[in-house]
Formats: C-alpha cells, structure tokens, sequence
C-alpha cells in the first residue's frame, strides 16, 4: 500500500478530514472522508463536499482566517478551537478545524472529537444539571418562603410574618433606645356592609387594593401587613409618634381619594402609638388597637392616637 494511501486511511481511522488548499478559496478533499463528513456536510453533486464552511458559520468564520493565514505565506499551524455543530452535542461529540502549512502545502482539517471531549462534555454537562436543580430547589424554596410569608389576595406581608419583623424591631429599639418605632393601625370602615351589599369579590376587591394603595403610601423601609379580615397594620421604623401621626392622615386621604369602582367612598379608621421602653409585643400593638377603636367611634374616617 502506497505511503499516501496509508496515510488516507490512518487519517479516516481517526475521523480527520482533510482538504487540500490548490489556490485562494479552493480546496480538493484528499481521499475518502470518515463517516461524519458527509453526515455533517451535505455532498456536492460531483462527490464529497469540498467547502465544509457553506455549511456551518463556526467554520466559515475560521475559513475566513485560515486563508488570512495562508496568505501570509506562514508556515505552522492555526487552530479554530473545539465547536458543537448542530445534532452533535446530543452525542458528546465536536469538531475541531486546523490549518497547517508545511514547505509547498497548505491544508485544512476537519476533525470529529469523540473519546477525550466525550468524558470531558459529560462532566461538564452533570455539572451544569447539577447547578440548575440546585437553582431550581433554592427557586421554590424562596417561593414556599415568600407564600408562607405573604397574604396570597393582598400580596402584602401577612399576620405571621408581620408579627416576626415586629420582634426583630422591639429588639432594636430596646437596645438603641436614640432610634423612634411607631405602630399604626388601620381597618375598612362598614366593611361589612359592603360585602352585604355588593357581594364578597367586591369586597376582596377592595382588600387588594388597599394593600396596594397602603403599599405605594408608605416610605421603603415601613412594614404593612394584613393583621386579619379587613384590619390592616403597618409597623415604622425610625419614626417618632408626629411622624407616625403624619403618616397616618397620609394613609386615611389616600383611602378616601381613591375610586373602588363603583363603589361609594371607601374610609378607613386609623389608630397609632410610639414604642414606650419596656412595651412587650402585645402592650404595644394594644395600644395601637385601643387607638383605632377610639378612631371607630368617633365617627369612623379619621386618626386617633394612644
């Protein structure tokens, strides 16, 4: 057997391609390509593909420097690094391109990596599933977390979540005794009536809205929760009882203002207190809830302080 026909076949054996540069931008493929070569690039009419690049942009973009490098009458080789064409990367397989230029010949080829790059992709691969059910279990986790601590109509904190935070704040005010805390209560005046009248989703429409409507009155570090049914309570960090005061006429015209539809005037009664030092958790939501029922009976729509 002929040197180039056992070099042809020794090339085919480890799924290498090669092409022949005879003039700019014109290639004959020497010998018999491996198998892959057709499967990847579509034969010409006349036989086996002479331009593998009109069939893939990962390889056209190389041929483009490949024939730079050719011009430059350099001898060496360049490399066009590892690529995944497309319906390889199912079966752990890429292809690599090279061109080398050596005394009076010029060559492009085209190599199927399987066993080394098999192994390496694999692990790549289980890392990168691994990685994304680690990121989907931390997803719904935060979303467990989020829903446990959320009331699902008003998309506002709910009463267990609210009552944490709180704790975390009587902590600090106790322990920087410089730094303000105020608690504001408030709930939907005749809101039962309104379920009465209009029916319940009228009524949950309008617990939704509040919360929202609160939500958007409040500064960014303020923390308002549905407390229970149509009562609503909102816990400000740094603020003294003026500007708890301030807060809560802020919140009481922003209720009164807004249209629910077609609803009449929709009004809130609002009760407020500042932290006292040594205020346990429930003397001083008491005391925000003695004021709202002090603002009940006074005529409803209005603030009451305690």
């Amino acid at each position: 057997m002929e040197s180039n026909a056992i070099a042809t076949k020794i090339l085919k054996n480890l799924d290498i391609a090669v092409l022949q540069r005879i003039g700019p931008g014109q290639y004959a493929l020497v010998g018999d390509p491996p198998p892959f070569y057709s499967r990847i690039f579509p034969p010409d009419p006349e036989g086996p593909c002479n331009a593998p690049w009109r069939h893939s942009a990962m390889l056209e973009f190389f041929y483009d420097l490949a024939e730079d490098f050719f011009a430059s009458q350099e001898h060496g080789s360049l490399n066009s690094g590892t690529w995944e064409e497309e319906g390889f990367h199912e079966a752990n397989q890429a292809l690599s391109a090279e061109a080398m230029s050596f005394d009076t010949v010029q060559v492009i080829t085209v190599r199927l990596l399987q066993d080394a790059y098999t192994e390496r992709v694999a692990v790549l691969r289980k890392a990168r599933e691994q990685l994304l059910e680690r990121r989907l279990l931390t997803n719904d986790l935060e979303n467990y977390k989020l829903k446990a601590r959320t009331d699902g109509l008003t998309k506002i904190f709910n009463r267990t979540a609210f009552t944490e935070l709180l704790a975390v704040q009587i902590v600090r005010a106790e322990t920087q005794k410089d730094l303000p805390l105020s608690l504001i209560m408030l709930d939907i005046d005749n809101f039962k009536q309104i379920n009465d009248t209009y029916g319940h989703p009228t009524g949950d429409l309008v617990l939704a809205s509040l919360g929202q409507i609160l939500l958007s009155s409040l500064r960014r570090d303020d923390i308002i929760a549905r407390y229970g049914g149509e009562e609503f309570i909102t816990l400000l960090p740094f603020a003294s009882g003026a500007q708890a005061a301030r807060i809560a006429e802020k919140l009481r015209v922003a209720v009164e203002e807004h249209t629910f539809g077609n609803l009449p005037g929709v009004t809130v009664s609002v009760g407020y207190t500042a932290y006292k030092h040594g205020d346990t958790m429930e003397t001083f939501i008491q005391r925000a809830d003695l004021a709202l029922y002090d603002a009940k009976h006074s005529g409803k729509n209005t603030v009451r302080e305690r």
